[in-house]
């Protein structure tokens, strides 16, 4: 019975161990996170809240990836909604660590990207252009890609 006790433990043991050394999403090699913004436009106000993406923060966006800080940012608009929704467009943005979701840097990515300040104004003209209905956080488990020819 003792025996049996100490086996027993010590495979609990054993199986606690192998279950630390199993690698977490972010230090596995390759993994990459996607923060998904759900965002919702006023009536009308469609080309304004695109207009603003692209010509505002789409540059900033560029600085991110070109500083390593994004791996990816994406526009994308619902083209066939299927059912109910309370959104219109979504923004995907790459990371390449959890870690780096909180390493934003918009002010001075801002300052470089349009030689002005990030400042109430321009926060009170993002938040009117739409409403962020929910964000979702999705970890890269696995994919295939075209290959390198």
């Amino acid at each position: 019975m003792i025996l049996r006790a100490l086996a027993l433990s010590l495979a609990l043991a054993a199986a606690f161990l192998a279950g630390t050394m199993v690698p977490t999403a972010e230090t596995q090699s390759g993994r990459h996170f996607l923060r998904i913004d759900y965002m919702r436009i006023p009536d009308g106000q469609a080309l304004r809240y695109r207009n603003l993406e692209t010509e505002l923060w789409k540059p900033v966006h560029q600085l991110r990836v070109d500083k390593g800080y994004i791996t990816s940012w994406r526009l994308y608009g619902h083209h066939f909604p299927g059912g109910e929704s309370d959104y219109q467009y979504v923004t995907v943005t790459e990371f390449p660590s959890l870690q780096a979701m909180d390493e934003l840097h918009y002010p001075e990515l801002f300052q470089e990207a349009h030689g002005r300040d990030y400042d109430t104004e321009i926060s009170q003209q993002t938040v009117a252009s739409r409403t962020l209905t929910h964000t979702d956080l999705w970890a890269l488990i696995d994919s295939v890609s075209a290959r390198q020819r």
